[in-house]
C-alpha cells in the first residue's frame, strides 16, 4: 500500500508540473505599455456635475478639470489640447469661458488642471448646460479612446435656507380610506397633538423633513412620523420621488416659499391622505 501512495503522488507531481508548463507567465503582460490623456472623470457614467449657487449677476466659478498621464514613466513633458465638443448646450461667452484651450503635463508630473471659468451670475436656474469637452490631440502621447471627452454638466440654484423648526396649519386636510379617496376632510385646522416639523439640510437647496405629513401621522392615527426629502429651487419646492412611509406608501409633494417667508405646500400619498399646509418658521 505504501508504494501504491508513493506511486500515486509521482503521478500527480508530474501533471501538476506539466500543467504549470502550459502556462504563460502571469506576471509578464500585466503592466502597462502605453502612454495616454484622459480626463480624471472621464469614466464617471454622467460625467462631472456641479452646482452653484448665484447670489450676484457678476458672479464667477472656477472649476478646475483634471487631466490625467496613464503611463508607465512620466519623464517627458506633454501638451495636451482641448476644445468644446459641437454636441455641447452650454454657450461659450454665455455659460462659461476657457482661459486657455491647451494645458502642460510637466515631466515628472501625472496631472494637470483645465481651468473652466463659470458665468454664474448669467446663467438662470432653470437653464441645463453641458459642457461637453474632448482633448483634440496631445503632444507627446496618445488620446483615450475611453475617457479622452468629458460632460460637464453646469447646474446654477439660488440661494437657500429652510433649515429649522416650523409650526404647521392645515388650509386643508384629508384622511385616506386607504385606495387613494378621502375618508374625512377638514379645512383651516391645526393638529394641537403635533404642530411642528422641521428642515435639516442635507445639501445645497435639498432638505430632510422630519415629518412629511406634517403632523397627521404622530396627531391624528398615532403612528410613527414618516421621514423624507424636499428641493428647494429658486422658491419652487418639490419632493423627492423615492419618498415613502414606513409602509412604502409613496409621497407626491409640491410648494412655494412665498414673499413673507411662509412655506405653502400640497401633498398626498397613495393611501388618500394629504393636503395643503402653510409653515410659518418659529
Amino acid at each position: 500500500m505504501k508504494s501504491n501512495k508513493i506511486y500515486i503522488f509521482l503521478v500527480m507531481l508530474v501533471a501538476t508540473l506539466t500543467t504549470t508548463a502550459c502556462f504563460d507567465d502571469q506576471g509578464s503582460d500585466t503592466l502597462f505599455g502605453g502612454n495616454q490623456v484622459e480626463f480624471n472623470a472621464g469614466n464617471l457614467p454622467n460625467g462631472l456635475t456641479q452646482s452653484f449657487v448665484r447670489l450676484t449677476a457678476a458672479q464667477t466659478n472656477i472649476v478646475d478639470i483634471q487631466v490625467n498621464r496613464v503611463s508607465t514613466s512620466g519623464t517627458a513633458t506633454i501638451t495636451v489640447n482641448v476644445e468644446a465638443d459641437p454636441t455641447s448646450t452650454a454657450v461659450e461667452g454665455v455659460h462659461y469661458t476657457l482661459a486657455s484651450k491647451s494645458i502642460t503635463i510637466p515631466a515628472g508630473e501625472f496631472t494637470a488642471k483645465l481651468p473652466v471659468t463659470v458665468l454664474t451670475g448669467n446663467i438662470d436656474p432653470s437653464e441645463r448646460p453641458d459642457l461637453v469637452l474632448k482633448i483634440t490631440s496631445a503632444t507627446g502621447a496618445e488620446v483615450s479612446s475611453k475617457y479622452g471627452s468629458l460632460k460637464f454638466a453646469i447646474r446654477v440654484i439660488c440661494p437657500s435656507d429652510l433649515k429649522g423648526t416650523y409650526s404647521v396649519f392645515w388650509e386643508k386636510l384629508q384622511t385616506g380610506n386607504g385606495s387613494g379617496g378621502p375618508n374625512q376632510t377638514a379645512t383651516n385646522f391645526v393638529i394641537s397633538a403635533a404642530k411642528t416639523m422641521s428642515f435639516a439640510q442635507t445639501a445645497t437647496g435639498v432638505y430632510t423633513m422630519d415629518d412629511m405629513s406634517f403632523g397627521m401621522y404622530p396627531g391624528i392615527y398615532s403612528d410613527a412620523k414618516p421621514s423624507g426629502r424636499i428641493s428647494d429651487n429658486c422658491g419652487k419646492l418639490t419632493g423627492a420621488a423615492s419618498n415613502l412611509d414606513q409602509y412604502s406608501d409613496p409621497f407626491t409633494m409640491s410648494g412655494v416659499v412665498n414673499d413673507n417667508g411662509t412655506i405653502r405646500i400640497v401633498w398626498s400619498n397613495t393611501y388618500g391622505d394629504g393636503g395643503t399646509v402653510i409653515l410659518t418658521k418659529i
